[in-house]
């Protein structure tokens, strides 16, 4: 008799997560589509309660290069950069919370405010969810963008999350020594 196809995928594995959100600021674009102009409707339930991530590890995908290379282009902006090592297994995934990501700006309501929520079932999935609020001369419009979708992700690879007026790039990563990670992807 074979063993069970599930087996494999009860174990632990633990990844590193990496979110960069980044503004688009290209005058050509076009679909500004607009949430929302009250702003005092519109909430992100899944971010409340939510933990906010780790700090940045040193050996990161994203840092320093990807985001200096962003910050020195004038057509981008990045607006928050998150980084934590998480562990999962497909028997938790369940109860597996959101991180919670914001802009590094005090303001309230935040110009970024969002979630991010990575599990494991039979395969990876991300879910994310995030609120723009544009400052400055866009502000004055009071428009509000939102970014929300699930996706079976793969591990060592680029996912990126678009909208007109930002993106969402993540990155997920087995952590090197855990050789149960690797099978998955």
């Amino acid at each position: 008799s074979l063993p069970p196809l599930t087996a494999a995928a009860d174990k632990e594995s633990t990844y590193d997560i990496e979110v960069l959100v980044i503004e688009n600021r290209m005058p050509d674009l076009v679909g500004d589509e607009i949430l929302l102009k009250d702003a005092a409707k519109l909430r992100l339930q899944t971010a409340e309660g939510a933990p906010p991530p780790n700090p940045p590890a040193v050996g990161s995908y994203f840092q320093p290069g990807v985001v200096k290379q962003l910050a020195k282009d004038k057509n981008y902006r990045v607006l928050a950069y998150a980084h934590w090592s998480q562990t999962l297994d497909s028997s938790s995934s369940k109860s597996v919370k959101p991180v919670r990501i914001v802009s590094a700006e005090k303001a309230y309501p935040p110009e970024l405010d969002g979630a991010v929520r990575f599990s494991m079932s039979r395969f990876l999935h991300l879910d994310i969810n995030f609120l723009f609020r544009p400052v400055g001369e866009q502000a004055a419009s009071g428009a509000i963008y939102r970014i929300s979708e699930q996706r079976r992700v793969k591990s060592q690879e680029t996912h990126y999350f678009d909208h007109p007026k930002f993106g969402v790039l993540v990155r997920i990563m087995p952590v090197e020594g855990d050789d149960k990670t690797e099978k998955r992807q």
